[in-house]
């Protein structure tokens, strides 16, 4: 008899959650896109983590410092990420940071 092995539960675990995994970062998104604080510094966080995508320290930096003015933590880790980046992708991030007009 055949036992699952944990990489095969965790994918089916994947497959069968992803749809409201995607709709709550969708969400996630709109809130910090509005300015949210908390949802800024959720989503740099699972920038700088790779939490349902690819690690991207350059975004991560870019959500912190959005939430850096509302959040001492968001500040600290924006500190943090800052120190493993190049002067070129800080640059990079202080421009993503900023917010766009326009609506959202």
């Amino acid at each position: 008899m055949k036992r699952w092995t944990p990489g095969i539960a965790g994918l089916t675990l994947v497959i069968l959650c992803w749809p409201a995994a995607h709709a709550g970062l969708r969400g996630l998104r709109h809130a910090a896109r509005s300015g949210a604080p908390n949802a800024e510094l959720e989503l740099g966080e699972l920038y700088q983590y790779g939490v349902g995508q690819p690690d991207h320290l350059v975004h991560a930096l870019a959500w912190y410092e959005r939430a850096a003015p509302k959040s001492h933590r968001a500040a600290e880790l924006a500190r943090q990420v800052k120190a493993q980046l190049t002067p070129a992708e800080r640059q990079q991030a202080a421009a993503w940071a900023k917010p766009r007009p326009g609506p959202r």
